[in-house]
């Protein structure tokens, strides 16, 4: 693990940033001025550098411009114009997402700890450039995220036995197939790990798959009778091929 604590500058560019996934929940302002912050902040720290500001402000006038598509009128025009610009998100989001694109240099909190033995190494960075597509699409495309305490808790009432069956059904499989072991322990690097992976990559994650790639297409097919059933499929099959591939990545990284 890293024991260095990061210099006042990238702190505060990681709490702008932290401001502005909360702020998707309050109000648009919130995000917007919290998210410029880390902006200027990540100069000022180093997170930040050259073209970096330009991708995420590519991503942003992307995003606007989509929005905006829904006011034009139904047609061969609004159709190509929107294609168009969802396949730029896509393309930007994906390459943000995958640190492909220059001027992000992510914090690194764990290099290569053995966590259990026998386990793969496993590295943690704050990712600047995947959690600023994650916002974006979320702030721009859907707006606040407010909802009420009654919504709140219907959500999870409809939500909770899926995913704690999914889970189950999971960590079953995975024990059987030998691709995991149970070896409970407490470390200390779940302290970081926890808010980390909900807020940072599980965020952008469902913001490009669930918020963008389903959503989208639900809209697109909301006349078809499976609508519903195209947008999962499909938002399941891209988010399975992505993780399949950043899989192959780290394994290929490895060697």
């Amino acid at each position: 693990m890293i024991t260095e604590f990061p210099p006042a500058l990238v702190v505060a560019t990681y709490a702008a940033l932290l401001l502005s996934i909360l702020g998707l929940w309050i109000r648009p302002g919130v995000w917007m001025l919290s998210g410029g912050a880390a902006v200027v902040l990540g100069y000022l720290s180093g997170v930040l550098t050259g073209p970096a500001a330009l991708w995420i402000a590519a991503l942003a006038a992307l995003c606007v411009g989509y929005v905006r598509c829904r006011e034009l009128p139904a047609g061969i025009v609004r159709g190509l114009l929107r294609g168009v610009l969802a396949l730029g998100i896509a393309i930007l989001a994906v390459l943000l997402g995958t640190h492909t694109l220059p001027g992000f240099n992510n914090l690194l909190v764990a290099r290569k700890i053995v966590l259990s033995p026998g386990s793969a190494p496993y590295s943690l960075y704050l990712n600047f450039d995947k959690t600023t597509a994650g916002i974006l699409i979320l702030g721009i495309l859907h707006g606040s995220l407010r909802a009420s305490p009654r919504e709140w808790a219907e959500a999870l009432r409809k939500a909770a036995p899926v995913a704690g069956a999914t889970i189950a059904a999971l960590i079953v499989a995975s024990v059987a197939a030998g691709y995991l072991r149970v070896d409970p322990k407490w470390h200390a690097l779940f302290l970081v790990w926890a808010p980390a992976n909900l807020l940072l990559t599980c965020l952008s994650e469902e913001a490009f798959f669930r918020g963008f790639i389903q959503r989208e297409l639900y809209l697109r097919f909301s006349g078809h009778r499976y609508a519903q059933w195209i947008a999962i499929g499909a938002g399941a099959v891209t988010f399975g091929a992505a993780v399949e591939a950043a899989v192959l990545n780290a394994a290929l990284a490895a060697v």
